[in-house]
């Protein structure tokens, strides 16, 4: 399968799956006319690297929990406890951002009801905690 097949089949632009390419995500072997070909079961590993970019992983991460997906018909923690431990790391990294935004939220929203005051001590939260950025 030509570059330009894969992104048709997958929805990927071509200079993402050359990106993926680079990074290690996705193989090719040139063809006597110079085209990369894909191997058959591109489309799927490039579904899986879609999913895990869109969990928040960078390429750098995926590529080392990529392999579990796709090279093991079966897989658990046992056999790829560095894949387990990175979705931890980033659930734990995505509930922090969570944790921030909401607290900026409640912020803004308190600033919004106290819109036009400027005392800044009628700006903060009633929580009195110190307010950052």
């Amino acid at each position: 399968m030509q570059i330009g097949e894969l992104a048709k089949a997958t929805g990927v632009s071509v200079r993402a799956l050359r990106h993926y390419e680079k990074q290690g995500l996705l193989a090719s072997r040139r063809a006597e006319n110079g085209y990369r070909v894909f191997r058959a079961d591109s489309a799927e590993r490039v579904q899986y690297i879609r999913l895990f970019l869109s969990c928040g992983f960078a390429t750098r991460e995926i590529a080392q929990f990529l392999p579990c997906y796709v090279d093991q018909a079966n897989f658990d923690r046992e056999s790829c406890p560095l894949g387990y431990e990175q979705h931890l790391e980033k659930l734990t990294e995505i509930e922090g951002l969570i944790a921030v935004l909401n607290t900026r939220r409640d912020r803004l929203r308190h600033a919004i009801a106290n819109f036009g005051k400027t005392a800044v001590e009628s700006l903060r939260a009633e929580d009195g905690r110190k307010q950052v950025a």
